[in-house]
C-alpha cells in the first residue's frame, strides 16, 4: 500500500487533463513534464494472429517478419498497429464510463457525444471520432494525440510511445506458412448479399484467400512509456489493453489477434532496457524471471517501481475514482 501512495506522488494531477481554450477552439494540452511512467509487459497470443503491415499480394497474405534479428528469424508486431488498436478499446473505454456516469446520475437523455459537446465543443452528431474527426480536447486525444484532418491548424501531441515488437520464438516455429506441414490458412470472402433479386451469387475461386499467421502461444514482449503521466491515464491505458486483447489485433481482427496480456512492472521512470534486451533474456532464463532483469532511472525523484501483481491491480481499481475526478475537473 505504502508502494502505490509513493507511486501516486509522483504523477500530475488529473485537472491537467482538462482542455483549455486555444483562439476559439478547446484543446488537451497537458502541462509537459520530465516525468514518465513505463509499463513493461508480456503479450501472449490465444489464437492466431496476423500481424501486417504491407499490401497483400494477389489473394494471398503474409505476416511481417524479421530476418536474423538475435539469431532468429522473428513475426514482428509493429508499435503502429499496437496503438491504433489500443487507442480504439481506450475511446470505447471512454464512451462507456460517460453513459455508465450518466445513468448513475438518472439523467434522461444518456449518450456520450452530448458529453462530449458539452465539455469538448464537439458538435452533437459527431462527438470524437477516431481517426478523421478527432475533437483534440478530450481525454483521447489528450494522451494519444491528434490533427485537424482538414484545416489542419490544431493538434495535440501524443503523450503515449509504443515500440515494435518481436516474437521469442523462432518464425520457423511460430508462424504458419507452407513450408509447415498444415500449410497456409485459407479463408472465405464473405458477401453481404450472396443472394440478390432471386438469384445466388456464384462462389467461385475468387471467393478463396490463403495467409500466414502466427500460432497460438507465441509470446512478445513490450513496453509502453506515458509522459507526464495521470493516475487516470495509467489505469486508463491498463484496462484499454485488457478490452483490445479481447477485441483482436492486426489483421481479420474479428476473429483473430485475441492475446493475453500480463504486466510485469509499472515504474516513474525511463526503462534502461529495450524490447531486443528482453528477447535476449527470455534465451536464457524464463520469461518468469524477466522482472529480475528490469531497471529503471528518472530525471526528477528516484522511480518508484510496482513490481507485484496485487500493486498493478490495486492501479488499474482507481480507474473509477480517477474518472470521477477527471469529471470533476471537467466542470470546475
Amino acid at each position: 500500500m505504502f508502494v502505490i501512495e509513493d507511486f501516486k506522488k509522483q504523477l500530475d494531477g488529473i485537472g491537467t487533463l482538462a482542455p483549455r481554450t486555444v483562439k476559439g477552439k478547446k484543446i488537451a494540452q497537458a502541462c509537459y513534464t520530465r516525468q514518465v511512467v513505463t509499463i513493461v509487459g508480456l503479450k501472449t497470443t490465444t489464437g492466431r494472429f496476423l500481424p501486417v503491415s504491407h499490401e497483400g499480394y494477389s489473394n494471398e497474405t503474409y505476416v511481417d517478419k524479421v530476418s536474423d534479428l538475435l539469431g532468429k528469424d522473428r513475426a514482428e508486431f509493429i508499435g503502429r498497429k499496437l496503438k491504433g488498436i489500443e487507442r480504439r478499446a481506450h475511446m470505447n473505454l471512454f464512451r462507456e464510463m460517460v453513459e455508465s456516469q450518466q445513468k448513475d446520475q438518472g439523467d434522461q437523455e444518456v449518450g456520450w457525444k452530448a458529453f462530449f459537446a458539452t465539455h469538448f465543443g464537439t458538435k452533437l452528431e459527431e462527438g470524437c471520432t477516431i481517426p478523421d474527426k478527432l475533437c483534440l480536447a478530450c481525454w483521447n486525444c489528450s494522451l494519444f494525440g491528434g490533427l485537424e484532418s482538414k484545416v489542419k491548424k490544431a493538434a495535440t501531441f501524443s503523450r503515449i510511445r509504443y515500440f515494435d515488437t518481436f516474437s521469442i520464438e523462432d518464425a520457423a516455429e511460430c508462424v504458419q506458412t507452407d513450408d509447415s506441414p498444415e500449410q497456409m490458412a485459407i479463408g472465405n470472402v464473405v458477401y453481404e448479399d450472396l443472394a440478390r433479386e432471386g438469384e445466388e451469387k456464384a462462389r467461385g475461386a475468387e471467393s478463396f484467400y490463403r495467409y500466414e499467421y502466427v500460432k497460438a502461444g507465441t509470446r512478445f514482449p513490450f513496453i509502453t512509456i506515458i509522459e507526464s503521466p495521470t493516475l487516470l491515464d495509467i489505469a486508463g491505458y491498463l484496462t484499454a489493453v485488457r478490452l483490445a486483447d479481447q477485441h483482436g489485433y492486426g489483421k481479420y481482427s474479428a476473429n483473430h489477434g485475441k492475446f493475453a496480456s500480463q504486466f510485469l512492472a509499472i515504474s516513474t521512470g525511463y526503462p534502461l532496457f529495450s524490447v531486443l534486451d528482453m528477447l535476449a533474456w527470455a534465451e536464457k532464463d524464463d520469461t518468469s524471471q524477466l522482472e529480475s532483469h528490469l531497471e529503471f532511472e528518472t530525471a526528477v525523484n528516484a522511480p518508484v517501481t510496482l513490481l507485484d501483481r496485487a500493486d498493478i491491480d490495486g492501479i488499474q481499481k482507481t480507474l473509477d475514482g480517477a474518472f470521477q475526478d477527471y469529471v470533476t475537473a471537467l466542470n470546475s
